[in-house]
């Protein structure tokens, strides 16, 4: 299961470094944290679907105002935070993402753009679903 999100990693890296020249550590990260965080929404939400009475949690439940900035926080607390850093650790903590690239040959973007549509098909189900 790892070597595929490895895979991923590296079609990642390949078309981050031709497109982005000085700043592809950091749109790498960022591209598949969004994705790896929809994957994590489609988690949280089926749960919610399915043990409505067991996953609740909210900061502000009673001002409508505040439960605006609740869903705000709630997306970069539980979403974007948690896949930033296990995408770093993956990847670029002492520089493994050399490993990555001498141990993994590139697929031309197959790997990414089949990672793009599972995440986006996952949030989709997940949403009709519940």
């Amino acid at each position: 299961m790892i070597s595929i999100y490895y895979k991923i990693c590296v079609d990642t890296i390949i078309k981050s470094k031709t497109t982005n020249n000085g700043n592809w550590k950091f749109s790498t990260i960022l591209f598949l944290s969004a994705f790896l965080s929809l994957i994590f929404m489609s988690i949280t939400i089926s749960l919610k679907s399915f043990f409505p009475e067991y996953v609740n949690y909210s900061l502000f439940s009673d001002n409508r105002i505040k439960k605006s900035l609740d869903i705000k926080l709630e997306a970069i607390i539980l979403y974007l935070v948690p896949s930033l850093v296990i995408n770093y650790f993956l990847i670029i903590y002492n520089k493994r993402y050399e490993k990555l690239l001498f141990n993994y040959k590139p697929s031309n973007g197959k790997y990414m753009i089949r990672f793009i549509i599972f995440s986006l098909i996952l949030f989709l189900i997940s949403i009709f679903i519940s």
